[in-house]
C-alpha cells in the first residue's frame, strides 16, 4: 500500500494543474511532466496521489507536442504499476513515443504484443519488441514470421529470447546465406537437432566442426537416428509401448536379445515411453541379472547402483549422465501422476531436459531430446 507523502514526493497543487491544463508552452508542460512522471515512479505517493498522476498522463498523451509524450514514454516505461489502458495508448504512438514502451513494459501481455505486432509493419517496433528483457516462444514465432533478418538477427542475439524448433527452422531456411546470422544462431546455447543439422550444412568448415563436436552428431546420436528410423524397430516400439504384463515384457525381450535387436535405443526408447519394466528387464538380462535385483539396483536414489547395472549392462558409458537424468525425469513424471505416452508426456519430457541443460553442460541432452521427439510422432 502506497504510504503518504513525505518530502520530495509529488505535492500536486491547484496551480500545478491549472498550469498543466492551460499553460501552452510546450517546455512548461514537458516541466510539468518531469515532475509528476519522477514523482510517479518512487514509493512515497498515496493512492489519492496516483491517481490524479495517472489522470494527469491520460491528458497528455492527447499532447500534440510530441516532445511531451515522449518525455512522458521514458519516466513510465519501467513502471509495473501504470494501468494498461496508457500503456497500449502510448504503444500505438508515433514510433518515438512508443518504441521504449514497447522493448520495455512489463505491463503488456503477449497478447497485447502480438495484436501490437500485427497492426504495423513498421520494422523498427519489431526490433524493439524483439529486444525485450524476456520474448516467448509466441512472440518469437510472430515476429519470425514477419520475414525480416534484421529482425530475425536481433531475437537470435537476445539471451532472453525463446525460440522455438519451428522459428528456429524457418530462420535457417529463410536466411541460410546470411553468415552473420547463421553465426548467431550457432552461438546459441542450445539447439534442435534438427536446426543444428541444417546448420552443419550451411555454415564454414570450422564452425561446422564445433558444431558436430558440440552437438555430438557422429555418435551416438546418427546410430539412434538411424536406428529409429528402420521399420522393424518402429513396430518394436509399437510393441513395447502395449507391453504391460511382465510375462509378455520377458518374452518380448528374450526375443529382441536372441535376434540381436535389443538395442540402446530399443531400451531408451521404452525409458522415454515411461517404460520402467522394460528398462528394468532389459538391463537384467543384458547384465545376466534377476530382474528383482536389477530393479534394486536402478532404484538406488545414489549412483552406485544404477552406475554398476549400466556399466555391466554395455549400454554407452558416454551417454550415462544424460540417461540417469532421462531416469530422474521419468520417475518424478510419474509420482507426478502424469498420463504416460503421447505428445504431451514427450513435451514434458524435453520441458525438464532443457531447463537442465540452461545450467549444464551435459553432454547427449540433445540426443535424448530428439530420440523423445521420435517415440511421440
Amino acid at each position: 500500500m502506497p504510504t503518504e507523502p513525505s518530502s520530495g514526493a509529488l505535492a500536486l497543487t491547484a496551480d500545478d494543474v491549472n498550469r498543466l491544463l492551460q499553460d501552452k508552452t510546450a517546455d512548461s508542460r514537458l516541466h510539468m511532466t518531469g515532475k509528476i512522471g519522477s514523482a510517479y515512479n518512487t514509493s512515497h505517493l498515496s493512492t489519492k496521489e496516483l491517481m490524479v498522476a495517472e489522470q494527469i498522463f491520460r491528458l497528455l498523451l492527447r499532447d500534440t507536442e510530441q516532445r511531451v509524450r515522449e518525455s512522458l514514454a521514458q519516466y513510465v516505461k519501467d513502471s509495473s504499476q501504470i494501468p494498461r489502458d496508457i500503456v497500449l495508448t502510448m504503444a500505438r504512438d508515433v514510433a518515438e513515443v512508443s518504441l521504449p514502451i514497447l522493448q520495455f513494459s512489463e505491463v503488456l501481455s503477449d497478447d497485447d504484443l502480438i495484436e501490437l505486432i500485427g497492426a504495423t509493419e513498421e520494422v523498427s517496433r519489431y526490433l524493439a519488441i524483439s529486444r525485450r528483457r524476456k520474448v516467448s516462444e509466441a512472440i518469437s514465432d510472430t515476429l519470425i514470421e514477419k520475414g525480416h533478418e534484421e529482425v530475425a538477427n536481433s531475437l537470435v542475439e537476445n539471451s532472453g529470447a525463446a525460440i522455438s524448433e519451428t522459428g528456429f527452422n524457418k530462420i535457417v531456411g529463410d536466411f541460410g546465406s546470411s553468415e552473420k546470422l547463421m553465426k548467431a544462431v550457432s552461438s546459441r546455447a542450445y539447439l534442435p537437432v534438427a536446426t543444428v543439422e541444417k546448420l552443419v550444412n550451411l555454415v564454414s568448415s570450422s564452425l561446422a566442426d564445433t558444431l558436430k563436436q558440440k552437438y555430438k552428431l557422429a555418435a551416438p546420436a546418427e546410430h539412434i537416428e538411424k536406428e529409429v528410423e528402420k521399420t522393424h524397430e518402429k513396430q518394436t516400439l509399437g510393441l513395447i509401448k502395449l507391453a504391460q504384463a511382465e510375462a509378455y515384457i520377458e518374452k518380448l525381450i528374450a526375443q529382441l536379445q536372441s535376434t540381436g535387436r535389443l538395442t540402446p535405443s530399443i531400451i531408451l526408447s521404452a525409458l522415454c515411453q515411461g517404460n520402467f519394466e522394460f528398462f528394468e528387464t532389459a538391463l537384467a538380462h543384458l547384465s545376466n541379472i534377476p530382474v528383482a535385483n536389477a530393479r534394486k539396483l536402478i532404484t538406488d536414489r545414489g549412483e552406485l547402483g544404477f552406475r554398476a547395472i549400466y556399466n555391466k549392462s554395455g549400454l554407452p558409458d558416454a551417454m550415462f549422465p544424460a540417461v540417469k537424468l532421462l531416469l530422474k525425469i521419468v520417475r518424478d513424471l510419474d509420482a507426478e501422476g502424469e498420463k504416460k505416452g503421447g505428445s504431451r508426456y514427450a513435451n514434458r519430457i524435453v520441458e525438464r531436459i532443457l531447463q537442465h541443460a540452461e545450467n549444464s553442460k551435459m553432454e547427449n541432452l540433445s540426443y535424448i531430446i530428439a530420440l523423445v521427439r521420435k517415440i511421440a510422432q
